[in-house]
């Protein structure tokens, strides 16, 4: 009777306590499930902050859809500082199960809101609409409350009986036995390294892969040190981090060069923590980590970033230099229409502008390293290419200081046609046949070939320049594309871009560039796409007797006097009515009152209006207005945006007088341009 009073009190008091607990936990977890959902939601408005500030919505959209899917957000919404609407992110309609529990108030919805603050300054406002799913965690933990209580009630009825207690204590140690075993197959396939040893040092146990990569022996276990995994020189750190682990003080990872099987040497992360026997230190217990990957992919990443940074500083510097060489170039051209061909200083004109034309080529380097310089491109032919180079005074000079070297020539017959910048592809084989010339010690070879290669579904044009000299060492090889990376003297052979010239030109041009060497020489492989395209007629035939001016009225738009002065000269001299304006807002007003029939527009003018801001807002006055843009340096995308407006031409700085004339005629007379600063059709720029 009294057992059947104890099973009925426990009938009762079982299922109270079992919902009191039951409640609680239930309570606690919509608390701190409230309050983790506040925080999640502050952390996406604190995430998106750069891209409000900027106005990017494709990041902010991105983010927020990832958001949405990710914390069960029915929609989000982002608003300006001014109330407008920055744009929406609305998650599908719930299914299936989801759709049922929803219709039956089991999943319903709240609101959320936040401040966006970018430098303490108001921006914007992040509102949200979240599915509350609580249903799903409550069953769980309905459902583990109710495993525990009855794993509860199991043990408290089995401890009464005696023979059930001594049972247990066997399958605990059955159990033990069983976790040692696991401990040691499951250490076994872990990727990573896992030893253990006593308090002197010694090690007494090590899985299959640590066995491996420090080539121990299995019955060497036991006479194998700890401190002899890494090098000498790191034994004494060992040493101290062995002693500190005895202690029980946590180091975190501790980085060391461990000395490997057959010599080898690789960078590791060891963590260890005592092993304890009967609540006594027995020796430590430590995880290797292999970071010789890593340490690759921070290295990589490191060269990225100086790779970036260079070409950004490369960027700002030639776009600089290309306003001031304009001068160079532009006035010995006018000075030269105005003195006689027997004037004696008609040489010294002439030898100033072949000057500033060199100085323009260093810049263009610079431009083709920065990456975001528009370049006008054609379709030509490999073959003609390699021919019309090996006839240059480049190649002559380079011939004049190698003698004894010879370049010879292995040209496929029908070489496919490549839609390409001619200029940035002639100065990529000039770089490396001087590359070549200079690896050669002595007498030598040089071997330029072209071949049509075939590569996945696409047909390629590949242009090979293989040398016979002492080849890059694999240390070199890794750094070769980076500016400014030359084993060269520094300004006698080499300016440290010509590889990167090379790297940059394939990457504009959708190719690739493939670089093998050994003692027998180098050699690369320029893989150009092929196209269908048919040749151009070579604009270089124009004269400028045939692309003069009829009074035709041009506004310049540009914020350098300098520039300003040049275009009101050169275009003067070639029969056009000339206006300036120094910044976007004043071409804008002037233009309120006038009309023209040309713009050249600047496309950095800082701090007002850009070139594409300033077209735009012209547009809104004259619709029909033709324009050119002109700029030493411009990011593709801003160049592009301008020409789907209606630009039709670009000329890049520092231009001739020929090139200004061709382009200022092209637009006037046959839009859309397409002479050799023109750019046109505008998937030039894309590509």
């Amino acid at each position: 009777m009294r057992t059947t009073s104890l099973y009925r009190g426990e009938a009762f008091l079982v299922p109270v306590l079992f919902l009191v607990v039951f409640a609680g936990c239930s309570l606690f977890y919509i608390h701190r499930r409230d309050s983790d959902d506040i925080r999640q939601f502050r952390t996406h408005a604190a995430i998106i902050t750069d891209d409000l500030w900027a106005l990017n919505e494709a990041g902010a959209r991105s983010y927020l859809q990832l958001a949405a899917q990710a914390n069960h957000y029915r929609s989000l919404s982002l608003t300006l500082d001014r109330g407008d609407i920055f744009l929406e992110v609305h998650s599908p309609p719930l299914r299936g199960l989801d759709a049922l529990l929803r219709r039956m108030h089991l999943i319903w919805t709240k609101t959320l809101s936040t401040d966006v603050f970018y430098k303490n300054r108001f921006i914007g406002t992040l509102h949200g609409e979240q599915y509350v799913r609580i249903v799903y965690p409550l069953l769980n933990i309905f459902l583990v409350l109710l495993l525990v209580t009855l794993l509860l009630l199991f043990l408290v009825r089995s401890l009464s009986y005696r023979r059930l207690l001594e049972r247990r204590v066997r399958e605990r140690t059955r159990s033990y036995r069983e976790s040692e075993r696991r401990f040691h197959d499951l250490v076994n396939l872990l990727p990573e390294m896992v030893c253990e040893t006593d308090s002197s040092g010694r090690l007494t146990f090590a899985n299959e892969i640590t066995l491996k990569r420090f080539a121990i022996p299995p019955d060497h276990i036991g006479r194998r040190s700890y401190f002899d995994l890494v090098v000498a020189s790191q034994r004494r750190d060992l040493e101290e981090h062995f002693a500190r682990a005895l202690q029980g003080r946590d180091q975190g990872l501790a980085k060391f060069t461990a000395l490997g099987s057959e010599g080898n040497h690789f960078p590791v992360l060891i963590r260890s923590a005592p092993i304890y026997r009967e609540e006594e230190v027995s020796g430590i217990r430590s995880i290797v980590i292999d970071i010789t990957e890593r340490q690759a992919l921070e290295e990589q990443l490191r060269r990225d970033q100086k790779m970036k940074a260079i070409g950004a500083m490369a960027g700002g510097v030639a776009h600089d230099l290309n306003n001031i060489l304009s001068g160079v170039i532009n006035y010995p051209e006018l000075i030269l229409m105005q003195i006689g061909e027997d004037s004696a200083i008609r040489t010294y004109v002439e030898a100033i502008r072949s000057s500033g034309m060199r100085a323009a080529e260093v810049v263009a380097d610079l431009l083709t390293v920065a990456r975001g310089v528009a370049a006008s491109r054609t379709v030509a032919n490999l073959n003609d290419l390699v021919r019309e180079h090996l006839e240059s005074p480049e190649s002559n000079r380079l011939r004049s200081l190698h003698p004894e070297i010879t370049i010879g020539l292995d040209l496929a017959p029908e070489t496919a046609n490549i839609y390409c910048s001619t200029i940035h592809v002639k100065k990529c084989l000039m770089n490396l046949l001087l590359n070549a010339a200079e690896a050669i010690d002595g007498s030598g070879r040089i071997t330029v070939s072209t071949r049509n290669r075939e590569k996945g579904e696409a047909t390629w044009s590949v242009l090979t320049v293989q040398d016979t000299g002492e080849g890059i060492s694999s240390r070199d090889i890794q750094h070769i594309f980076e500016p400014f990376y030359t084993r060269k003297v520094m300004g006698r052979s080499g300016t440290g871009l010509g590889l990167s010239v090379v790297w940059n030109t394939m990457q504009d041009h959708g190719g690739e560039v493939q670089v093998r060497s050994d003692s027998g020489g180098t050699r690369f492989d320029l893989w150009f796409p092929s196209t269908d395209r048919k040749r151009e007629t070579d604009p270089s035939e124009t004269v400028l007797g045939r692309v003069r001016g009829r009074g035709e009225s041009i506004l310049i738009v540009d914020d350098e006097m300098l520039q300003q002065d040049i275009a009101l000269h050169l275009l003067s001299s070639l029969g056009y009515s000339v206006a300036m304006a120094s910044s976007g807002e004043e071409a804008v007003r002037y233009l309120e009152k006038h009309t023209v029939d040309l713009l050249i527009i600047d496309m950095l003018m800082p701090p007002g209006m850009n070139g594409y801001q300033t077209y735009k807002k012209i547009l809104e006055i004259h619709p029909n207005q033709k324009a050119v843009i002109a700029s030493g340096f411009s990011k593709n995308r801003d160049v592009l945006a301008t020409m789907e407006l209606g630009a039709g031409g670009f000329i890049k700085k520092p231009y001739t007088m020929e090139q200004l004339a061709e382009t200022v005629y092209n637009v006037l007379y046959r839009q859309p341009a397409t002479g050799p600063s023109s750019p046109s059709p505008t998937e030039d720029l894309r590509n």
